[in-house]
């Protein structure tokens, strides 16, 4: 359906702490994106700028503010996909501001979907990618204080953390009808070094083809196991997009996955889902916005 543009932004289903900071980022973010589609820009263009702003805002984690892993440090998953089954990811990627950009350069530059770690990291110096150090104090501090409340050298399962996992997402569907999703985490906070989420993982946090694109959130070893933005999108060939994330989210929760997920199908209808406490999000179709948690 050429000419209904829409965008959908998240800010993870990990919480709702510092709701202003939240909603002021999202709208922020949506804002930039949409008028990428407005203009007559691309959904790729749309969902990539809307993530490098998500990245930039601290509160998120993604990029600068993402959360640190067991030993202190910062890695970070992000992919970019489109309605056309172009596809590019970074794993445990390090001392980038925005992985989505990188991401985005593993699509359009090489014949690879996913690069992670160190060469991750070569790959984005040598496309001019410069040292940035993402960490931030408000971060260290929350790992600081849950460090210290650990009662063994790693915790149990997912266990009390359950509120500290997040992801940035953003789906767009342009004039031409071409729908692009961008997904970029920090991962779970005091999570074992090299652990590679369902961010960059295709089908499981990121998904599009023809019938629509969904960003999942949440706790993304179960996000894996269930395949769940894959599930989303295969379900929208036979119903609208909210239908199809209500039936998988209800299979998700019967799973024990905790999880949101965002999406839009090829007519332009979105979903907003999740079985968390909480999730932020904001989205504008017909040039009317609307964002959870309002301002």
């Amino acid at each position: 359906m050429k000419g209904n543009i829409a965008l959908i932004a998240h800010g993870g289903a990990g919480g709702i702490n510092y709701a202003h900071r939240r909603s002021k980022g999202l709208r922020k973010a949506v804002e930039e994106g949409y008028e990428i589609l407005r203009q007559g820009g691309s959904s790729l263009d749309a969902v990539e700028e809307s993530a490098v702003i998500l990245e930039d805002t601290p509160v998120f984690n993604a990029g600068t503010g993402s959360y640190l892993n067991l030993s202190g440090e910062v890695e970070m998953d992000a992919s970019i996909m489109t309605s056309e089954m172009s596809f590019g990811a970074v794993g445990v990627i390090r001392d980038i501001k925005n992985p989505i950009r990188v991401a985005r350069m593993v699509m359009e530059k090489t014949d690879h979907l996913l690069l992670c770690g160190d060469n991750a990291i070569k790959f984005a110096r040598y496309m001019g990618a410069p040292y940035h150090n993402p960490k931030t104090r408000e971060k260290e501090f929350i790992w600081r204080r849950r460090k210290r409340r650990m009662e063994s050298r790693y915790f149990k399962r997912i266990g009390a953390f359950a509120d500290h996992f997040g992801t940035i997402g953003v789906v767009a569907i342009d004039m031409n009808g071409l729908i692009s999703v961008a997904t970029s985490s920090g991962g779970i906070n005091l999570r074992l070094p090299g652990r590679v989420g369902d961010t960059p993982i295709i089908g499981a946090g990121t998904y599009a083809d023809r019938n629509g694109g969904v960003s999942t959130t949440g706790h993304g070893e179960e996000i894996m196991r269930q395949l769940l933005a894959f599930r989303v999108v295969t379900l929208m060939s036979k119903m609208p997009a909210s239908k199809a994330g209500r039936k998988t989210l209800a299979q998700a929760t019967k799973a024990g996955c905790q999880c949101g997920m965002i999406g839009i199908d090829r007519k332009s209808r979105i979903l907003c889902l999740n079985n968390t406490k909480a999730m932020s999000w904001c989205y504008v179709k017909g040039g009317r916005m609307r964002t959870f948690p309002a301002e």
